[in-house]
């Protein structure tokens, strides 16, 4: 087993909240794509074009929805504070979820210096998955390299 324990902090939690709000405004464009043409369709259906209208402006609106900044205590809750391995599983807590993925879905491990970056293929996406090397109280990092052998890729940022 391998156990990072306690919050990230430094470089580790600013690229975590940069993430997160990159992360939600990709949610949000996508299935803001995703229903634009059954609108579109029910509004030529209907011959009632001000909801292709309404519909638009929500775009720049959820866009900046997503921007607003949250509170520290806000924060706080959904900064991991233990990521660990249990069997085929890495598991995330934080202060307001557990998120639960097979070491198998991982698609690539970027050592990014201070930290880890473990992306999920697509479907399976999680912006949560940040393990800060200095929080790791169980295993060592080499045990933890060898459980995603040939995924990770080394950045220099």
């Amino acid at each position: 087993m391998v156990e990072f324990n306690g919050y990230l902090s430094g470089e580790a939690k600013r690229y975590f909240e940069k993430r997160a709000v990159v992360f939600g405004q990709k949610i949000v464009f996508s299935s803001l794509l995703v229903f634009f043409p059954l609108i579109f369709i029910l509004s030529l259906k209907s011959n009632n074009w001000s909801i292709v209208g309404m519909y638009s402006l929500s775009f720049p609106l959820m866009y900046l929805i997503t921007l607003i900044p949250k509170s520290k205590k806000e924060r706080k809750k959904i900064i991991p504070k233990r990521i660990y391995t249990e069997e085929n599983c890495i598991i995330c807590v934080a202060d307001s979820y557990s998120e639960s993925k097979l070491i198998e879905d991982v698609k690539v491990v970027f050592d990014c210096g201070e930290y880890y970056d473990i992306r999920f293929y697509f479907g399976n996406m999680s912006e949560k998955y940040i393990c800060q090397k200095s929080l790791l109280t169980n295993g060592t990092i080499e045990e933890f390299e060898r459980l995603f052998e040939g995924k990770i890729k080394r950045r220099s940022e």
